[in-house]
């Protein structure tokens, strides 16, 4: 199955707490409405306390209190290729963008989201 990844900041100024809320309440409610049918599984990570793991902590005038510049990590699984290709028909739906911009504007820094696929890997590791 296909996985898609978006990295999330929160707005600047906003607090963790009303980022967290907001994304689980409202945002994601609302791009259920249009895309939810389409996966197979939707993940959502809040990143903290992370440190470098060969540095230790991250510098605390960094800006990043969490130790990365994301507030939080979702990973989509999409049921198959037909599901795929229609979330990209969905996602050039004029109302559809209107909406999840405006959303988006409300709790996230959009010039900082980065999104994509990604490849998922079983194998080899500490339990084998």
């Amino acid at each position: 199955m296909k996985k898609m990844i978006v990295l999330l900041k929160k707005k600047e100024g906003m607090s963790f707490e009303d980022f967290r809320n907001h994304y689980e309440n409202v945002h994601v409610p609302l791009c259920a409405k249009w895309i939810g049918h389409l996966f197979h599984d939707f993940r959502r990570y809040y990143p903290k306390n992370l440190n470098n793991l060969y540095h230790g902590r991250p510098d605390a005038d960094s800006g990043t209190a969490a130790g990365t510049p994301y507030d939080a990590i979702s990973v989509y699984t999409i049921k198959d290729e037909t599901s795929f290709e229609e979330l990209m028909r969905i996602g050039q739906n004029p109302e559809f963008l209107r909406l999840i911009t405006e959303d988006e504007e409300r709790f996230c820094d959009r010039a900082a989201t980065l999104e994509g696929s990604a490849e998922e890997f079983f194998g080899p590791g500490i339990n084998g």
